[in-house]
């Protein structure tokens, strides 16, 4: 789990770097990036472009990098993934430094379409996690998400505030982002050590697809290696147990659907609040970049905390408990965060809804971890984040429009939506009495 965390701090350390810096360099013309004449309540919605380029590539890329890392094991698709963002990540930051939108969204989308390190590092998890430790490991996940959101929007913030540095503008922290997924690429390169998946082979009497240890007598079960070496015999439970299924066979598995339309939700949810808290104080307070980066670096603690407290309270709630009360959590404090006048109070409401987003992100990775087979964790995690980032496009696609009418108008929008997951998890828990008790419970995958 060490180099698994260390990947994820990493990656999300390089992906949440510049965010501190959108909102300033699209609705200030003093920036200079955007040119003068376009209209003030045309900006938000390039914002929203500019932002949901990254999403739209992952929603492509993600599925397809998933399933190859189930065939051809998950180091070398993570290696190659964070080489083709760390590269998107150089033309964004050229495009910023000559001022280009073309080449900035160029980059931003061949980014998304390379950024596969959170499905791949979620499947790493459930394949090298028990039944007791999976919670534990899927929490960890979220910490190390919420480490990176320190990190990088701190340094997004300060590299990008002339008034720090003379030096500093708003190309640095996108230069200083693709140097992150290097190390990034070097740490996973140099640390992480997983044994790739036994070779699945046709066997001519089931024609099932199976993996066999090396030395069996023969493909009488499955076998899954997993990060630590040691092998998981997986009996195979019909005729088609082991056949490889397609993305849209897995989009529509009935187990799998409600937590992908759920996630989706509650991922528009999310974004809302993450992409427009700082457009909002912008429009409304003029505030700094280094503020913002300031107020990232703050909601990362109750998120860190949220992620070390999901697995005390799903012992208490269940696990579907636990995601009817981060997304309760999410929505309220989305709404009373536009109340406070004045920026010191913002730190409550913001507080409130971040620890709803931990929790948020934790119960719906494990839904669709605990309703897929072992043999296809990449795939559908790799789904589901496809789910996550449509989700993303749509909230700062549609959030972008209604800024520019009104600062406020997102916020409603995330708040419709955490509140349809919350009618739609209770709904799913009443149609399935069982649902998330495979979390933690010491019962087999």
């Amino acid at each position: 789990m060490i180099a698994v965390f260390l990947t994820v701090m990493f990656g999300f350390a390089g992906f949440s770097l510049p965010y501190p810096v959108f909102g300033p360099m699209f609705l200030k013309p003093e920036l200079g990036f955007l040119d003068p004449s376009i209209p003030v309540e045309y900006r938000p919605f390039l914002l929203g472009i500019a932002i949901a380029l990254y999403p739209v590539g992952q929603f492509i890329g993600a599925p397809w990098l998933g399933r190859w890392s189930d065939r051809i094991g998950r180091r070398p698709v993570l290696l190659g993934s964070l080489a083709g963002a760390a590269a998107g990540y150089l033309v964004t930051s050229l495009g910023v430094a000559i001022a280009s939108l073309p080449l900035l969204l160029a980059g931003r989308f061949l980014s998304g379409l390379c950024e596969g390190n959170m499905a791949i590092a979620q499947s790493i998890t459930s394949d090298i996690s028990t039944p007791k430790t999976k919670v534990r490991n899927f929490g960890l996940i979220t910490v190390a998400i919420n480490i990176g959101w320190i990190i990088g929007p701190l340094l997004g913030g300060f590299l990008s505030d002339p008034d720090i540095y003379d030096g500093f503008n708003v190309s640095w922290p996108f230069f200083f982002a693709a140097g992150m997924f290097g190390v990034n690429l070097l740490v996973v390169f140099f640390t992480l050590r997983i044994p790739d998946y036994a070779r699945r082979r046709k066997d001519d009497e089931t024609a099932n697809t199976v993996r066999v240890a090396e030395g069996a007598a023969g493909p009488v079960s499955a076998v899954e290696l997993s990060a630590t070496a040691e092998a998981v015999v997986v009996e195979p439970a019909g005729d088609a147990a082991f056949r490889p299924r397609t993305v849209w066979q897995t989009v529509c598995d009935k187990k799998l659907l409600p937590g992908f339309v759920i996630s989706f939700f509650s991922y528009v949810a999310v974004y809302v609040f993450f992409a427009f808290f700082g457009v909002y104080l912008v429009q409304t307070h003029d505030v700094s970049s280094s503020f913002l980066g300031t107020c990232s670096a703050i909601i990362s603690v109750p998120l860190i905390a949220a992620g070390l407290l999901v697995e005390p309270a799903r012992k208490r709630v269940g696990l579907a408990g636990v995601s009817v009360v981060a997304h309760v959590f999410l929505g309220v404090g989305m709404i009373t965060f536009l109340l406070p006048d004045g920026l010191v109070w913002i730190f409550v409401p913001m507080s409130l809804a971040a620890f709803g987003i931990a929790w948020c992100e934790v119960t719906t990775s494990l839904f669709i971890s605990d309703a897929a087979g072992p043999h296809e964790q990449g795939q559908a995690l790799g789904v589901y984040r496809s789910a996550h980032v449509m989700a993303e496009a749509v909230a700062v696609l549609v959030g972008g429009l209604l800024s520019g009418q009104s600062p406020q108008s997102p916020f409603f929008m995330g708040f419709v939506a955490a509140m349809m997951c919350v009618a739609g998890i209770m709904a799913w828990k009443r149609a399935v009495p069982e649902l998330g008790k495979n979390a933690g419970d010491g019962a087999a995958h």
